[in-house]
């Protein structure tokens, strides 16, 4: 039986070659970008590049980076030889250039956050060929967390799969047997990571005992397994509970009644004493001695 579990997204890469159909694009040398989507998947929180290049050799008089935003591009950084590299004050210890050239340009992101997601435009100004721009985004990633446990009573047998990623990772199971239910639940933190929870309830426990269990984790197309094996527990019928329950409790209380008489019979012993009132104190001791609780005589010890 194999059951899937829906966690993930899709995503496509596409390798786009510009055409000539704008403007200065009506020209003989056919200046064009080497890429002009492309798609890079890197880890939150670690530097990150993304890179754009020229196929055929143009004057390339400055380029510019550029973030895509719903209303307009926002320039980020640019690089040209009468200038050097310029950055904008929002993305200073942000970002620089690391490839300094204006065929190839490459930035880097020193420590990628959630906002540095998305797509960014390159922007070549060229003199005579006019502006050829490409685009490049970057999927930031976060490996998955994984856990997997059941819960065993003596009618029902709940496995549990949890997996926290980013992008949200996808859980299948591979399990044999019948009367599997299966349910899910999707959680987004606010860190940008999601957590997937596929829980299996089987209803004939006895027949997995023994049997390996194995949760499937597919994120950014790499499928890791996870095995646990079903042992045999230990579980009580409702009603063999609370048999055992009252027992328990009616041996406290008589525990408790034996050690409350022992206490009584001892203070007043001990008060008998003090009175003087030794032949009192015997006749007491004779009293008490029948229920095994305490003879005391009052030398330089007590006897128990």
């Amino acid at each position: 039986m194999y059951l899937n579990v829906f966690g993930g997204f899709f995503f496509c890469i596409f390798s786009i070659l510009k055409s000539n159909f704008e403007g200065a694009f009506f020209n003989k040398k056919k200046a064009y970008l080497s890429y002009v989507l492309i798609s890079k998947i890197e880890r939150l929180n670690t530097p990150a590049s993304l890179r754009c290049s020229l196929q055929n050799p143009q004057e390339v008089l400055i380029v510019t980076w550029q973030k895509i935003k719903a209303v307009s591009p926002e320039n980020m950084i640019t690089f040209s030889k009468n200038h050097g590299v310029v950055v904008q004050p929002a993305y200073k210890d942000k970002i620089n250039i690391t490839q300094l050239g204006l065929m190839n340009s490459t930035i880097t992101f020193w420590n990628t956050t959630l906002e540095d997601e998305g797509c960014y435009k390159c922007l070549f100004n060229t003199f005579g060929a006019g502006k050829i721009s490409g685009i490049a985004c970057l999927t930031l990633s976060v490996q998955p967390t994984v856990s997997l446990h059941y819960k065993l009573s003596e009618d029902q047998l709940n496995i549990t799969c949890s997996a926290n990623a980013r992008p949200a990772p996808m859980i299948s199971w591979k399990i044999s047997g019948s009367g599997i239910e299966n349910s899910t639940e999707i959680l987004v933190h606010p860190n940008g990571t999601t957590s997937v929870t596929s829980i299996l309830q089987i209803k004939d426990p006895k027949s997995q005992v023994g049997k390996e269990v194995i949760c499937q984790v597919l994120h950014l197309g790499t499928v890791t397994d996870y095995r646990e094996t079903v042992n045999k527990g230990f579980w009580f019928s409702v009603p063999l509970l609370l048999s055992i329950v009252s027992l328990v409790i009616l041996l406290v209380l008589i525990s408790i009644l034996l050690y409350w008489k022992r206490r009584r019979n001892q203070d007043r012993a001990v008060k008998l004493h003090s009175e003087g009132r030794d032949d009192e104190l015997e006749a007491a001791s004779l009293y008490t001695t029948p229920n095994g609780i305490v003879t005391v005589t009052f030398h330089e010890t007590t006897t128990m």
